[in-house]
This record gives structure tokens, C-alpha cells and sequence, in this order.
């Protein structure tokens, strides 16, 4: 015997399911893509970790631990202009979260603060010399995680601010948005 109530034919539901899917399918990916555009990283927004300061035994070098904010805090301060903007230091104080690979620290400072560049550094005493520290700086890609370009130097001791220009200068220089001529 036949039924006629309320029966859909097996191929007909096998259809509609399946347009259902496809549409939802559909959704989810034009839904991804506006979600990935309002969310990237914004190429010119940079995000300044803390510097790293690793005093060497015996070099008398023991007041360079005030360089570890104050450094970071006078480089965003140049770097916050035109075309460039820098993620406020309370910010970055607020999401830090420091990690065995302090490189990978500072990528995820700038995803979580949607920075497109990272800036890494750290300070190192030498032995032996406490008029002088060596600097190192590395500007990587929140996207890619592509070190974009790196800073070594030696500096004198007494100059942070001096110090805090010339890396901020040498950013400006060497990251990917320059200024319109």
C-alpha cells in the first residue's frame, strides 16, 4: 500500500540537503573573507616588545635593567608618525607574555594587537666595557613571520635616548611603507 502523507521522495531530500550544504558553504567563505579583510594586520602599525638586557658577569653594568621599558617606550615614541603608528606601551604592558623564544613573544604581541610589524631587540654588556653595550633589533612580519630586516650596533652606555632615535630612524628607513614624496 502506498502512504500519502507526508513522504519526500529520497532523491528530492538527497537535492535539498545538498543545496542546503552548498549554500552554507557559500556563507561561511564569503563570511571568512570579510572577517580576514576587517581583521588583518594593519601593515603600519608596529608593536615594540620590551628589550631583552643581558648583563654579562662582572661588567658593572647592572643599571642597563632601566633600559628594558624605557628603551621600548622612547622608540614607540618616535615611531608613533606619519605614515607609521605604534601600539601604546600600557598596551603592549597589558598583553606581554614573555617566552623562551622572545621572537615569537613579539609576533604574538602584534597579532594580539593587530601590529603588522614586531620589533624584538635586546641589550648586551660587554665584557669588560661599561662604556659600551651591543644592540640588537629584528623587525619581523605579524603575517608572515619573516624577520624584514635586523639592527646590530655598539652604543654608548650613557645614550639610551641617542639610541632610541637612531633605531627608530633605521625602522622608518627599512620598513615596507614609506612616506609620500
Amino acid at each position: 500500500m502506498r502512504s500519502y502523507g507526508m513522504s519526500v521522495p529520497p532523491r528530492r531530500l538527497v537535492i535539498g540537503f545538498g543545496s542546503l550544504v552548498l549554500i552554507l558553504m557559500v556563507g561561511g567563505a564569503v563570511s571568512f573573507v570579510r572577517y580576514a579583510r576587517t581583521h588583518a594586520p594593519n601593515p603600519a602599525l608596529v608593536a615594540v616588545a620590551p628589550f631583552d638586557i643581558f648583563v654579562a658577569e662582572g661588567t658593572g653594568a647592572a643599571g642597563l635593567n632601566r633600559w628594558r621599558v624605557g628603551l621600548a617606550t622612547a622608540l614607540t615614541d618616535r615611531l608613533n608618525s606619519a605614515p607609521l603608528a605604534a601600539v601604546p606601551q600600557t598596551v603592549v604592558a597589558a598583553t606581554w607574555s614573555s617566552a623562551p623564544t622572545p621572537e615569537i613573544s613579539a609576533v604574538e604581541l602584534a597579532r594580539q594587537t593587530g601590529a603588522g610589524l614586531a620589533v624584538y631587540g635586546r641589550v648586551d654588556s660587554l665584557p669588560g666595557r661599561t662604556d659600551s653595550v651591543r644592540v640588537s633589533l629584528l623587525a619581523i612580519d605579524a603575517t608572515t613571520t619573516r624577520v624584514l630586516f635586523g639592527v646590530l650596533v655598539r652604543w654608548p652606555a650613557a645614550d639610551p635616548d641617542g639610541l632610541a632615535a637612531y633605531l627608530a630612524e633605521h625602522v622608518r628607513h627599512n620598513h615596507p611603507l614609506k612616506p609620500a614624496t
